[in-house]
């Protein structure tokens, strides 16, 4: 009888807890983006929903829009942030193409995602290691991605277990 009344006592919390963290409902999370690494996909300081994933069960996906932890990233908070996989295990990312894309295996990638004339900033090629993936802000003037951070363990690239949810993009 005491267990179930600490359990029926937690209830309203967890409730209430999910509700301000996200839509516990459709089992999503809410998160909001201060930044704008993310733009014109997420806008700064806007909301978006995220499918959670348990640690070690995202199955990469290029294309998909990660929320994930890396401590290194965030001069160790371990604050979540959000950017976009673009590259994932035994792929090879470089950039640039003749006419300013990133390549991927070799080829110039579509980005529709992107906003009309975004830049690129060249970068030497990275073959992704297994368990790794190269992830990069859609906003790629403003974005400390994967790019920014090659000098580091992985060559930039981030441990798959760090992802910690996939946005749900409307």
């Amino acid at each position: 009888m005491r267990r179930r009344m600490i359990a029926l006592a937690a209830v309203p919390w967890l409730v209430a807890g999910c509700g301000a963290a996200g839509s516990a409902v459709h089992g999503y999370h809410r998160y909001s983006d201060p930044s704008v690494a993310m733009e014109p996909t997420i806008h700064a300081g806007g909301t978006f929903e995220a499918r959670p994933v348990d640690p070690g069960d995202y199955r990469p996906k290029r294309g998909d829009v990660v929320v994930f932890t890396q401590p290194a990233w965030t001069g160790g908070s371990g604050r979540p942030q959000v950017k976009r996989v673009v590259a994932i295990p035994g792929d090879r990312v470089a950039c640039c193409s003749p006419d300013h894309r990133v390549l991927l295996n070799g080829a110039a990638l579509s980005e529709p995602y992107l906003a009309p004339g975004t830049p690129e900033t060249a970068f030497g090629q990275v073959i992704v290691p297994e368990g790794r993936l190269w992830l990069m802000g859609d906003n790629r003037e403003s974005s400390a991605d994967s790019r920014f951070h090659q000098g580091e363990d992985g060559h930039g690239t981030v441990p798959a277990k760090a992802v910690i949810g996939v946005a749900v993009l409307k």
